[in-house]
């Protein structure tokens, strides 16, 4: 199995030893983005390296950030990234040899507002070329990928979130900057089964349902309000299930995990549980919490849910909950991880929680290893990479079954670790200082 392997005994044969590289490889490489410089970062993760797990600085670019998201086409040959930067913009990038080789601009196209999210049609959906989605406070964007360099090709769709449509956006009043995406809409994710794409809206506090036309671009469907108090939610972020019967949605403003089923048509979404993604103790102080990201795990067993301390005051958390056959959370009675005790208030039964180093910022973004799953034994393992804003680092998370929790297993700063290729290697520029780690994405 890809990645998540045994490493080759180290008196083996160095054709051996190559053989098995081919198959088990010793490094992996990630791209990460940062909030407040023009960086983006090439890292190389070591799993098996002789005194453990090691996350390093591979090579720097000088792009086009802040790169706040970025997303990768099905083959990951090539990287989509927004940026904070004015005027709003999207950047391609290749991907060479599995980010071995770096990463090299493909070209930059013009957006109408700040972009916050990205997301790659599969190859299931049938679109030739694949579709790339863009969703981010006023408005949404659908674009074709250019069918020979998988660079940003033509626009096909922009839908716009606001009362007064095309004349409000265009007025030179209505905020298009970053700052809209607290207020605006936040994520595209997309459902290859049931051919539909959802939308949460922050300030809305709904998620836009939406179904895939011929074309790939998105035909509206419905506006389903988020559960709970109205206008106190926040939905952020949504993730369907493999099936496409549930969708899992986090929200900003209260740190809960909701789980919807999918419904065929009117009103599509019926919310089912809420769970929490910070622990009972912290219920007091919920609104010093923000509700981030959530990605589900390599095997589909497991989902991991994030929020991130409001200020720095307080440490952000990553959730992890178990998923029944039909996607289902299923709650733990007793208490999280390994060394839990007690019975646990229904809606905090998390599997494990793990608490973050600091706030994460801005961040706490996670991206789940996706390739593997688990074990020869049929244990769940997964690495899991974490991003910090606060103080810039990145980090790799491991799970393993038998531990019953997360453990940081290798870390990396950005702006204070240098790269070691490429342009100043051995060196951290000026203007590198105080970098926030934003998002990160495995290239292999």
């Amino acid at each position: 199995m890809a990645g998540l392997c045994t490493p080759p005994p180290t008196s083996s044969l160095l054709a051996a030893v190559n053989a098995a590289d081919s198959l088990c490889p010793r490094l992996h490489y990630l791209l990460s983005g940062t909030f407040n410089t023009l960086f983006l970062y090439l890292l190389a993760f070591s799993p098996y390296a002789p005194g453990g797990p090691t996350l390093a600085v591979h090579r720097k670019y000088r792009a086009e950030g802040p790169h706040q998201f970025l997303a990768l086409s099905e083959d990951r040959t090539t990287a989509y990234a927004t940026t904070w930067a004015q005027p709003p913009t999207l950047s391609s990038w290749q991907v060479l040899g599995g980010g071995k080789d770096g990463v090299r601009k493909l070209n930059t196209v013009p957006i109408s507002a700040t972009g916050s999210y990205l997301a790659v049609s599969p190859a299931s959906l049938g679109f030739t070329p694949p579709r790339i989605y863009q969703a981010g406070g006023p408005v949404a964007q659908t674009f074709a990928a250019d069918p020979a360099t998988g660079a940003f090709g033509e626009q096909l769709q922009e839908v716009i979130y606001l009362d007064g449509g095309e004349d409000e956006l265009r007025d030179p009043k209505t905020d298009k900057t970053r700052v809209a995406l607290r207020y605006g809409s936040h994520a595209v994710d997309l459902d290859p089964v049931h051919r539909r794409a959802y939308v949460p809206h922050v300030g809305r506090d709904s998620v836009f349902v939406y179904s895939l036309k011929s074309d790939g671009t998105l035909e509206h469907l419905g506006e389903v309000p988020s559960h709970g108090e109205k206008g106190h939610e926040g939905p952020r972020h949504s993730v369907p299930s493999p099936d496409g019967n549930k969708l899992y949605v986090v929200t900003e403003h209260t740190s809960y995990l909701d789980v919807y089923d999918v419904l065929p048509s009117s009103p599509f979404l019926s919310h089912s549980q809420r769970l929490s993604i910070i622990p009972p103790h912290q219920h007091p102080t919920r609104a010093q919490y923000r509700g981030d990201t959530l990605r589900l795990s390599a095997d589909r067993r497991r989902i991991y849910v994030t929020t991130r301390g409001k200020t720095s005051s307080e440490r952000g958390w990553v959730a992890v909950f178990d998923l029944a056959r039909d996607g289902s959370v299923r709650e733990r009675e007793r208490g999280a991880g390994a060394r839990g005790e007690g019975a646990v208030e229904p809606g905090y039964g998390a599997r494990s929680r793990f608490e973050t180093r600091n706030s994460g910022g801005k961040a706490n973004a996670i991206e789940v290893f996706p390739f593997g799953g688990g074990s020869a034994s049929g244990e769940g393992h997964d690495w899991v990479v974490l991003t910090d804003d606060e103080q810039g680092f990145v980090s790799v998370l491991e799970w393993r079954d038998e531990w019953d929790e997360l453990r940081e297993v290798a870390s990396v700063r950005l702006g204070v670790d240098a790269p070691r290729e490429g342009d100043g290697a051995g060196e951290v520029d000026e203007d590198e200082r105080g970098t926030g780690a934003s998002h990160a994405v495995w290239l292999s």
